[in-house]
């Protein structure tokens, strides 16, 4: 028996800024003719949740539209940024809350044959530990199901030793912890999205798989290459014995959004010679 899960993310929506409202139309068709068992929106739903009322509930019942059983963590532009990223809008207890009224849930677990599926809120790790409360005892009823993990950020940009702080990854000291959560049933799926690249990686057994956006790249001049720059969304397939593959799904008709040469959306990027540097 094989679950199909649809990944989508990074749609960055906005009823009144609708920059990417088209992108997403032509992906939200894709997935809906794709007709998978579950759809998983990994973050940045809304093009700024954490501040606006109205992108967070455009954005939410954009998703819902589909008509397709679904779930979102959430992602920094809908809840704000981890409190180790100064200058960035930040996560806060009221943002929390914003979230939670509009989707009822911050981090979830569900089971499907062979596997338990676990969401995280990756930017609120470093302030609530109400999360890593849920994420230990998701992580302990799993028994001898694999574990696929659905968050935000990525587990790291290159290696899980990387040590780096930077905007594009979960920060060293929550990574660490979330590590020792899961002890020796580490994920053997972490997809996450944020980085707005296509790329599969595999690293003590898990397979990190990052989903491009629906919505925009950010071109090679404010953020490094690590996978391919392109929009569209990506297809799990989990099977009941613990293995599993993860395709790309390009959709005709996206537009390639540069958000380096578009600075009307959040403003003028800053040009980078190699990664860490940049945000969006």
């Amino acid at each position: 028996m094989s679950f199909r899960i649809a990944q989508v993310s990074d749609a960055h929506l906005s009823p009144s800024r609708p920059f990417f409202e088209a992108n997403f139309s032509r992906a939200a068709q894709s997935v809906r003719e794709a007709k998978p068992d579950l759809m998983i929106a990994s973050g940045d739903l809304s093009l700024n949740g954490a501040d606006s009322d109205e992108d967070l509930r455009h954005a939410v019942a954009r998703h819902a539209e589909l008509g397709i059983d679904w779930l979102a963590v959430p992602g920094n532009h809908d809840i704000g940024d981890v409190p180790t990223l100064p200058g960035k809008q930040l996560v806060t207890p009221e943002r929390q809350a914003r979230w939670l009224a509009a989707t009822g849930r911050q981090c979830w677990h569900r089971d499907i044959p062979g596997w338990r599926l676990i969401g995280l809120d990756t930017q609120s790790l470093p302030v609530d530990e109400a999360q890593w409360d849920a994420c230990a005892e998701a992580v302990h009823g799993a028994g001898t199901r694999r574990i696929a993990l659905f968050m935000h950020k990525p587990l790291c940009e290159e290696t899980l030793a990387d040590t780096a702080l930077n905007y594009w990854a979960v920060p060293p000291a929550p990574r660490a912890r979330l590590l020792q959560h899961f002890g020796e049933n580490l994920p053997g799926l972490v997809a996450s999205g944020h980085v707005h690249q296509w790329r599969q990686v595999e690293e003590r057994g898990m397979r990190q798989v990052w989903a491009p956006g629906t919505s925009f790249i950010v071109g090679d001049a404010w953020h490094e290459p690590r996978g391919a720059k392109l929009v569209g969304w990506v297809e799990h397939v989990l099977h009941a014995d613990g293995s599993h593959e993860s395709m790309l799904r390009t959709v005709d008709g996206m537009s390639l959004n540069d958000l380096g040469t578009t600075p009307e959306v959040y403003g003028p990027l800053a040009r980078v010679s190699h990664g860490g540097a940049g945000g969006n």
